[in-house]
Formats: structure tokens, sequence, C-alpha cells
């Protein structure tokens, strides 16, 4: 089935988790309380937070499994974390035309709110390069890296909150969700996008405070190292 493969599969994740969450366990994220909201607020948050898995886990094994092709001088290695958080950022763009058809066709419609939103997926995207490069440079000296990751973004992805509003978390653990760059970037998504209001400003100018310093340190690590990667491959 080739590319819908891209479509088919957040949508059997987007109904095994409503079934889980809002038929099993009730969890809400809208007063009203019924499936419609919950369906389009959950899939916001797997949106957002599928493009970072994603890319990450792909960028963490970009260089080791590229061998072939660091070992040539003239290659430019950044290309590899680079051309995976592209295609990432295509996913997530086909994702979102199926969120968008569900606002129209489940939702309250689309309001001008939704160009707030658009900027976000590209600072998204160099978080996730920054963190990429960093992981793709450790992974060349330590190749159980893709493990580590895996575990990290499994128990990321239930601190963050995708599958519940933030609204829920225990105030005794409020710091895990206040400096998590993928909470700002759902809270923005979720807002501008679902909840058709302007995003909270601190959490717009946070996120591309931590965008900006994540790729700024994995673009440095990256190019210090790069010279190391033919003879470690």
């Amino acid at each position: 089935m080739g590319l819908f493969w891209t479509v088919i599969n957040p949508i059997l994740e987007l109904l095994t988790y409503t079934f889980v969450f809002h038929t099993l366990l009730s969890v809400n994220f809208h007063a009203a309380g019924d499936s419609k909201h919950f369906v389009l607020f959950l899939f916001c948050g797997m949106l957002s937070w599928a493009g970072l898995a994603d890319g990450i886990t792909r960028c963490t094994s970009c260089i080791t499994d590229n061998a072939h092709l660091i070992r040539k001088l003239n290659f430019p290695a950044i290309v590899l974390p680079a051309h995976l958080v592209l295609s990432t950022l295509v996913n997530q763009a086909f994702r979102l035309g199926i969120l968008l058809i569900g606002m129209l066709l489940i939702g309250d419609g689309w309001s001008w709110h939704i160009l707030l939103a658009l900027p976000f997926f590209v600072v998204q995207a160099a978080l996730t390069l920054g963190v990429g490069m960093f992981l793709a440079t450790l992974n060349v000296y330590f190749r159980d890296m893709g493990h580590w990751v895996n575990a990290g973004l499994m128990i990321g992805m239930f601190v963050t909150p995708v599958f519940y509003p933030a609204s829920a978390y225990p105030r005794q653990f409020i710091l895990l969700l206040y400096p998590n760059p993928m909470a700002q970037f759902i809270g923005i998504y979720q807002s501008s996008l679902l909840n058709q209001t302007v995003p909270i400003i601190t959490s717009m100018l946070y996120v591309c405070a931590i965008s900006a310093v994540a790729l700024m340190v994995g673009a440095s690590v990256f190019a210090h190292n790069r010279k190391e990667f033919p003879d470690l491959v």
C-alpha cells in the first residue's frame, strides 16, 4: 500500500489509544467529555510526538547504517540526519492534513489561528535535528544508543501529556511538565488548532529558545566529531 501506510498507521494508533484511554479509562480533554473532542486532541498530541520520536529514532543510527557513504571523504554527513528529519516533517504534514479534515467534519472548523501553529512545526524539526545529530554522534561511539533512545522515548511519551490533558498532572510532579519542550509544543498545537486561541507567549518563546540551543549543540558535537566517523564506522 506504499505511501498510504503514512496515513493508516496513525489512524490505527488513534483508534487503539481512543479505546484504551477514553472508553476504558474515561480520560477526557474537553469539558463536553465526548469522544469527538477526545479523538481530535489525542491526534493533535500524537501528531507532535510522532514527529519527534520518528526523527530521533531514525537519526540515531543514520551514521552507522550508512558507513559506505561516511567513508567517502567528500560526502557531507550532515545530509543523513537532515534528510531524515525533512522526511518526518513531510509525514507530519500528511497527519496535519488528516487532523484538519477531522476538525471540519467533527470539530469546530478552522480559524486563522491555524497559521500560528505552522511555524512551530519547523521549530520542532529544528529541535529534532539537533537532538538527532547529537544522538547519531553518540551512537558511533556507543552502539547500544538505539536501545537507550527507544527506552527514553517510551518513558517520555507517557510523561508528556499526549494521552491525557496537562491539567491532569499532579502538582507534586509539575516539574516534569513545564521544562518538557514537547509538552509545550503540544499545548501550542492544541491551543492554535483546536481551541482556536493564541498560545501562551512564554511557551512559544521557550520552545524557540530550547530548539535553537539543541540545534547549535547538536550541530557543534556532530561537526567536531565528523572527522572520526570514517575510522569508527
